[in-house]
């Protein structure tokens, strides 16, 4: 990593996504409502232009939410980018500011499923969606347990770096994916898990479940890793507060009878809860992702 960060510095190239780092530090510096004023008007910005970003929304928007009309799906892609623009501010603030800024701003709702959970010993895998404010929870939770992070390297180096430079200051651990006997060996050590499940790992790891009335690729990892630990699987979600002051984290549960023997039936049940969790807010989620990118055989590309 540190080779990777010398050519940073040292290529013009990535001269400008510095100062980009630079900026969002000063933000930083600003009062909290300010930094989230500043936030919004950048999401509202980045709305106007027919970005790549703006066509995955649309899309994923048409088909999570035919029943809509247009005029409806554009005021909620609009929400959308305006949440995502808060999020680019949320992960500048969860990277940079002391726990004394940010004390205040949460309440955790169903503390006592994870408490009763870690008393068997065998950890807890939290298991939740991506929303736009994923960075600041993923902080704030930090700061009553210790916990790992399964996460997907990014192609291109620089932004990995980027990713493990910031999360590792307030992350006890970080596992990529591919790392299972690591992250077996952290639920053994009774630590919970974040493992945000919604994401398209290709066909080779998945299999296809309904998500939004969609076939969906949807990962089989979880029900491995629950046979293999025995750990409790704890649905979590998270939202701003509609007042884009604060968040509420709520812990459900956990699962029953998890895993089951037909891995279809596992991926469908985890479906669901992540869909419900957006529904609630579907502004926050990240829809600039392409979920529905691997189809099954003989189906065209969706984006």
């Amino acid at each position: 990593m540190q080779d990777i960060k010398k050519i940073a510095l040292l290529n013009p190239i990535y001269w400008p996504a510095w100062c980009g780092f630079g900026l969002l530090w000063l933000i930083t510096r600003l009062p909290y409502p300010w930094q989230i004023t500043i936030g919004k008007n950048f999401g509202k910005f980045l709305y106007l232009f027919p970005t790549k970003l703006k066509h995955i929304t649309d899309t994923n928007l048409q088909l999570c939410f035919p029943q809509l009309t247009l005029p409806q799906r554009r005021l909620l892609a609009k929400k959308n980018f305006i949440s995502l623009g808060i999020g680019l501010i949320e992960a500048a603030m969860a990277w940079w500011l002391p726990d004394h800024k940010i004390n205040g701003l949460y309440k955790i709702y169903g503390l006592e499923y994870a408490e009763k959970a870690f008393k068997k010993g065998k950890g807890i895998i939290l298991i939740g969606p991506h929303f736009t404010c994923l960075e600041m929870v993923g902080r704030l939770i930090r700061k009553h347990y210790t916990f790992a992070v399964m996460y997907r390297p990014h192609k291109k180096a620089f932004i990995s770096y980027i990713h493990e430079r910031f999360r590792k200051k307030h992350y006890v651990n970080y596992i990529p994916r591919h790392r299972v006997r690591e992250l077996l060996k952290a639920l053994k050590n009774n630590m919970a898990i974040w493992y945000a499940y919604d994401i398209d790992a290709g066909i080779k790891h998945s299999v296809f479940a309904p998500f939004f009335g969609i076939p969906t690729a949807s990962l089989t990892s979880a029900s491995r890793i629950a046979r293999l630990s025995n750990a409790a699987l704890i649905p979590i979600h998270f939202y701003r507060r509609d007042s884009d002051l604060g968040y509420d984290v709520i812990l459900s549960p956990p699962l029953e009878n998890f895993p089951s023997d037909n891995p279809v039936v596992d991926a469908t049940r985890l479906n669901a809860i992540v869909e419900k969790a957006i529904r609630a807010k579907p502004e926050q989620y990240v829809w600039q992702y392409k979920r529905f990118k691997t189809r099954p055989a003989g189906e065209k590309r969706l984006y």
